[in-house]
């Protein structure tokens, strides 16, 4: 396989996936809800779990991957996903929900077939994997506990079966809400690696950690709500991992 046959393979997969992610999976319709769910009071109770389930399959999944469409050498959009399969994965396992590690297994087997396209032309940018940008691992780990925190709340809504039970293609939104947390400092930690396009899929990761701080604040005691001390808290470490990109390098082992 040429270098051009894998270009185009790591472009189908990425519009392919990201386009059916974010249409018929829903990415951006549930992360829209918050918008409009006024002309649809059905949909005000679970507003937040609709907006968990965008924010993860729109910022984490959808948009990294038409990136991917776009500019198939940007690798570090491929992590995202990598990010949001792992926090699924341990959400379901948390959550007593085996249905959901289809959704996990679906999200790593993409991520897979990209990075097999990577690895059989061993591009430079990913034999140079190591170079941490620290401060956006630091950030990280700072977030690690909170979302942590919450995401076993919304595992313990699972297995609970609390209401709002809100379902798209079947799947339980609690365990996703759980997921939506984790993934923010999965992403970040893998983000930190520096690969190709980097600091673009900080800002997006950064923008969905933002959004669901947003809708927390102006809704906090909805179900799924991070409320409004860690929604705003969201805000500002959104704010600070997006502008801690420009931070000057903290690279090791430098080219």
């Amino acid at each position: 396989m040429n270098e051009k046959e894998r270009r185009d393979g790591v472009r189908f997969i990425g519009w392919t996936a990201g386009l059916f992610v974010l249409v018929l999976f829903f990415g951006l319709v549930d992360l829209s809800v918050p918008l409009f769910f006024q002309s649809r009071p059905d949909f005000y109770v679970s507003s937040l779990l609709e907006t968990g389930w965008g924010v993860l399959f729109t910022f984490f999944v959808g948009i990294p991957l038409c990136v991917l469409g776009w500019r198939p050498g940007n690798a570090s959009a491929a992590l995202l996903p990598v990010a949001a399969g792992t926090a699924v994965l341990v959400a379901a396992i948390a959550a007593a929900q085996p249905k959901q590690l289809l959704i996990a297994a679906a999200l790593l087997a993409v991520s897979a077939g990209i990075f097999a396209l990577y690895g059989s032309a061993e591009p430079e940018a990913l034999r140079m994997a190591g170079r941490f940008h620290w401060p956006t691992l630091a950030l990280s780990v700072v977030a690690l506990p909170v979302a942590g925190a919450f995401a076993s709340d919304m595992a313990a809504a699972a297995r609970e079966g609390r209401s709002p039970v809100d379902l798209t293609w079947d799947f339980d939104h609690w365990p996703v809400q759980a997921a939506a947390a984790l993934v923010v400092p999965l992403a970040g930690a893998l983000l930190s690696f520096r690969l190709p396009g980097w600091r673009l899929m900080v800002f997006i990761a950064a923008a969905g950690a933002a959004w669901f701080g947003i809708v927390s604040t102006v809704y906090p005691d909805h179900q799924g709500s991070l409320g409004t001390t860690i929604g705003w808290s969201s805000i500002i470490w959104a704010a600070v991992l997006a502008g801690s990109t420009f931070h000057k390098d903290f690279a090791r082992n430098r080219p």
